[in-house]
């Protein structure tokens, strides 16, 4: 400073003046350099280009005019003019949940992605040195070969763009080559071109997330000046020369996760990283940590993840001398027994996440002893921990995120949460802490994601609470039972993008602070106990919104006749009071869910543009016809029309999108390009007033898996195509209807069927003995149960709607959501079916609900029942059967509900095990030859008079075959007597007859005498 006072002011200006000069005489260079346009043949080249893509969004609407410099992701050169970067990547990424957590990747938003073909005239781009096409579509075609003749390219991004086919061995070529992605095309297989070693100037190399494989990674040897190698996903188990890594002097960066490796087809304990700072091991087959002591021995390591190998022992020892260890991922493995002490010299760690483990500690002792409190991530999520959080929480200062979610913690929030002021995300979800939230968390003002849900917390949460988080984009707190007591003047300083406040108040009102919130892409508000109208302003704030969830309350009045401007997704306004008429709704709606309301009719009659996947539309006032639009709705997988009004029958599906009728020919053909279409999975109808026979009509839905036409007029027989046509079956409900007919034998063919109701109607016959072949009734682990409420949309996105299905158990109508997919049952009671029961029915060990009652069925109770050993459910009453109950049934430990009241039934009841639980005679009424327990009718015989009896008559039983054989053998002694020796025949004889004439004499007498008397 004093040099600079020194020199004369003179002097000082003329140098300033000149530095200015040169300045402003290089921006005007510059400036003319860059609007400069480009030569005319590349410009030529780039249109030919673009007339190659498909671009649904325009994203390349600047590419016009004579200077293709100015167009978007186009640079031109400032000292040539010649185009030297293109990047064309869609920047566009979902706005998922998900996207909070980048370690999940990115998913890109494919609609505004270019497609199309890429055309050579990229070749005229000679100059040409940066090219990204990532996360764009192109449909499973193959890399363009001609991409490798590019030889000044330094930097090539095809990542996430959904390419198919090999990678192009030309790639080999590009000897200029610094960086090269072609991560997350899936599609990609075939082996790696060892060409690719070639590319000796490559520093970054990402393959991972391909279906690509090597089986000898000897190429990556001539890759000497490589930084990062990522070949995650890649499949590596047969691979060799893996000590060639040690000729990568500069790798800093190496990712080997999910490479199907182990501890004996793979080892670097040859090889010496001098550089190398990230290592990542996640999801291979190295379930002893022990086998990996020579990472432990990697002392210059700054980040390792070995998550999710399952591993089965404690850490080594080495683990305390990583002190250079600033990452550590242990996530997802069988961690049991981990002191704080392994882990206490780490003193340089900033991210620990154990999640995923089976570890069971008091929290508290286990954070003191690490005292790493420089931590900036903790994930302790999905462990057993428990304790609370006083006292070390206010220690970590520097945490950034905690996750603490799915454990067993309890306790109130402390007030020293107010200390964590760097906290970006908080997850304490799934827990068990109670009491109110410390107004102190007002002071957590960088944190962008907060959820509290599924806990305790009670209380008021006002807009002190809310006021210095300013970053605030996701909020959790439902499953509690706080309230929001907010002014409807109040404007929010955050912008949500995920709101859930299920099960806390938010009511009566309409939150009217909502109107403020108008980036939220996900938001529940149900069952928050609002008793309003839905305000005109909330379906234009919320028209992007693509999950919204407004059931459960007490929402009242009329819907807009329209909701085709909406970009929403997911609807659900279920469980509400809404009437009038359902509003038209937009090509964007995949799912709506408008159950129990008051609804009565359609505003909307052509439905051939509606992408709707999922409609419910169960509990309303709809009535008249089913309506024919159902059959535009291409797409739709799920429909519940259920306890409505309809009559009818099913509308016939077999016209064109149009919904034209489709020419018949005189053999009543149907229009089968159409009907091959139908892609509907589950449909509910009962509770209707729907008449005639079971549709023909439904042979062509050959995608369902759930039919219930239950409570309902339908008369007829049950056709015995339904096992061929409809195989996939895993819920058949025909109950409470006019059915008549025997039961066809193909019904039992059905092979995934594992809900079958045919109650309540006019069936008759005898029960089919084929019972063999219901597959799911029968306890299979082999073969998993489709979820007919999954419904996936695209490949990257899917979701689930519930449901009920009613089913009459245990002397009552159940009803299920969920758990429906793991019961099985069998309900054929209410008719007048003949004969015995089957004696095949004990193979049915899956059943769970067993129905044969008020029916006609006679014979014994087959001792196979016995085999049903996961029953619960058993009713067999008002028949006519006879006979004992097999002592069989006391090996039903899971039966809760038992009758078998009035039939024919005699002897002793079994007693042991869970019978005698069931206590209640009324269960056994009815039968006039039962006996025993919980009768009050004593059997004649006691537990010692029974056994007396049955030695008793075991006794008679030795007593008569010995008679029986004695009297056998001293006959034939005496016949072979008289057949051998005629003198003893004659002997005998004479003596017979000399007794006769005595005999004859004597009688003669004694009546002579009589009668002179």
């Amino acid at each position: 400073m004093n040099k600079i006072k020194n020199i004369p002011s003179a002097l000082f200006s003329f140098w300033v003046l000149l530095l200015t000069q040169a300045s402003t005489l290089a921006t005007n260079e510059e400036d003319t350099r860059v609007n400069s346009s480009c030569p005319p043949g590349e410009r030529a080249a780039l249109l030919t280009l673009k007339a190659g893509f498909v671009d649904p969004k325009d994203r390349l609407s600047s590419w016009e005019g004579h200077d293709c410099c100015s167009w978007s992701g186009v640079t031109c050169s400032k000292a040539t003019g010649h185009v030297v970067k293109l990047d064309l990547s869609n920047t566009y990424i979902l706005n998922l949940e998900w996207d909070l957590f980048p370690e999940y990747g990115p998913n890109p938003d494919y609609s505004h992605a270019l497609g199309g073909e890429i055309r050579s005239s990229l070749l005229s781009l000679r100059y040409l040195n940066y090219l990204d096409l990532s996360c764009n579509d192109f449909s499973f075609a193959e890399i363009p070969h001609f991409i490798g003749t590019l030889k000044e390219l330094r930097y090539l991004n095809l990542s996430a763009s959904v390419f198919g086919g090999r990678i192009p061995p030309q790639f080999g070529n590009l000897s200029n080559l610094q960086h090269l992605d072609l991560s997350s095309n899936f599609y990609i297989d075939g082996h790696i071109p060892s060409q690719l070693g070639n590319l000796s100037n490559l520093q970054y190399l990402d393959l991972s997330w391909s279906y690509v494989y090597s089986n000898d990674v000897a190429w990556l040897a001539h890759l000497t000046s490589l930084k990062h190698l990522d070949l995650s996903g890649v499949n590596l188990s047969s691979s060799i020369n893996w000590e060639q890594l040690g000729m990568l002097p500069h790798l800093q960066a190496l990712y080997l996760s999910y490479c199907e490796i182990n501890e004996t087809s793979f080892s670097l304990s040859d090889v010496n990283f001098t550089k190398l700072s990230t290592f990542h091991l996640t999801g291979n087959e190295f379930s002893n940590p022990q086998s990996l002591i020579w990472v432990w021995n990697m002392t210059c390591l700054r980040s390792i993840d070995i998550s999710d190998n399952n591993f089965d022992s404690r850490l080594p020892h080495e683990l305390r001398k990583m002190n250079s260890i600033e990452e550590l991922y242990l996530d997802y493995n069988n961690l049991t027994d981990m002191k704080s002490s392994d882990m206490q010299n780490l003193t340089n760690l900033k991210i620990l996440k154990l999640s995923e483990n089976q570890l069971t500690r008091d929290i508290t002792k286990f954070m003191e002893g690490l005292s790493l409190y420089g931590l900036q991530l903790l994930d302790l999520s999905d462990n057993n921990f428990y304790g609370n959080l006083s006292g070390w929480i206010g220690r970590m200062i520097g945490l950034t995120n905690l996750f603490l979610q799915y454990n067993n913690l309890s306790g109130r929030m402390p007030l020293s949460i107010r200390k964590l002021t760097q906290l970006i995300k908080l997850d304490l979800s799934y827990n068990n802490f109670y009491g109110h939230i410390p107004l102190s968390i007002r002071r957590l003002t960088q944190l962008i994601h907060l959820d509290l849900y599924h806990n305790n917390f009670h209380g008021v949460i006002t807009e002190k609470h809310l006021s210095g988080m300013t970053k605030l984009n996701t909020i959790d707190l439902s499953g509690n039972s706080l309230s929001l007591i907010l002014a409807a003047n109040w404007q929010p300083p955050f912008k949500l993008r995920f709101a859930f406040f299920s099960s806390c108040r938010l009511g009566p009102k309409f939150p009217e602070w909502l109107k403020w919130q108008t980036n939220i892409i996900e938001l529940d508000i149900s069952n928050t106990s609002i008793a309003d109208e839905v305000p005109v302003w909330f379906w234009r704030v919320f028209s992007k919104t693509n999950y919204l969830d407004l059931s459960k309350n007490n929402l009242s009045g009329f819907m807009p006749e329209s909701l085709e401007f909406m970009s929403t997704t997911r609807l659900f306004l279920s469980e509400n009071q809404i009437q009038g008429l359902i509003p038209k709704l937009s090509k964007s709606f995949l799912m709506v869910d408008l159950s129990k309301n008051e609804f009565s009719d359609f505003f909307q009659s052509n439905w051939e543009n509606i992408n709707l996947e999922a409609l419910n539309l169960r509990q309303n006032s709809l009535n008249g016809s089913i309506p024919q639009f159902i059959c535009q709705l291409k797409n739709l997988q799920f429909l519940d029309l259920s306890r409505n009004f309809f009559v009818g029958n099913i509308p016939y599906c077999g016209r064109s999108n149009s919904g034209q009728n489709q020419k018949n020919n005189s053999n009543g053909s149907t229009n089968q390009s159409f009907l091959k279409h139908i892609t509907l999975k589950s449909l509910f109808l009962s509770y209707n007033s729907l008449s005639g026979e079971f549709s023909k009509h439904l042979k062509y839905f050959s995608s369902l898996i759930i039919l219930d036409l239950a409570n309902n007029n339908f008369v007829g027989s049950i056709p015995p195509w339904i096992a061929k046509k409809l195989p996939s079956l895993i819920l058949l409900s025909l109950g409470s209807n006019m059915f008549n007919g025997t039961i066809p034998n193909e019904l039992f063919e059905l092979e995934k069927l594992q809900m079958l109701n045919l109650s309540n109607n006019n069936l008759n016959g005898m029960i089919p003995s084929s019972m063999r072949t219901l597959m799911a009734m029968i306890v299979d682990d082999m073969h998993p149960r489709p979820n007919p409420f999954f419904i996936k949309t695209s490949p990257n996105l899917a979701f689930i709607i519930w449901t009920i299905t009613e089913v009459y158990t245990k002397g009552q109508v159940l009803e299920f959501e969920d758990n429906i997919l793991y019961y099985t049952s069998l309900d054929l009671s209410r008719n007048n079916l003949l004969g015995n029961i089957p004696e095949e029915i004990g193979a049915l060990e899956g059943l769970i609900n067993l129905n044969l009652s008020r029916n006609k069925l006679s014979g014994f109770i087959p001792r196979s029942i016995g085999n049903l050993q996961l029953l619960e459910s058993l009713d067999f009453s008002n028949n006519e059967l006879s006979g004992s109950i097999p002592s069989s049934m006391a090996d039903l430990t899971f039966l809760s509900h038992l009758n078998m009241s009035y039939n024919n039934l005699s002897g002793r009841i079994p007693s042991g095990h869970q019978l005698q639980t069931l206590n209640d005679p009324s269960i056994y009424e009815g039968n006039n030859g039962l006996c025993g327990f919980p009768l009050p009718i004593e059997c004649f015989e006691s537990k010692t008079t029974s056994q007396s009896f049955v030695s008793h008559n075991k006794n008679n039983h030795e007593f008569y075959v010995g008679a029986i054989i004695g009297f056998s053998v001293g006959a034939w002694m005496v016949y072979g007597i008289f057949i051998f020796s005629p003198s003893w025949r004659v002997t005998y004889f004479l003596i017979v007859d000399n007794m006769y004439d005595r005999l004859y004499v004597f009688v003669i007498l004694k009546w002579a005498r009589s009668t002179w008397k």
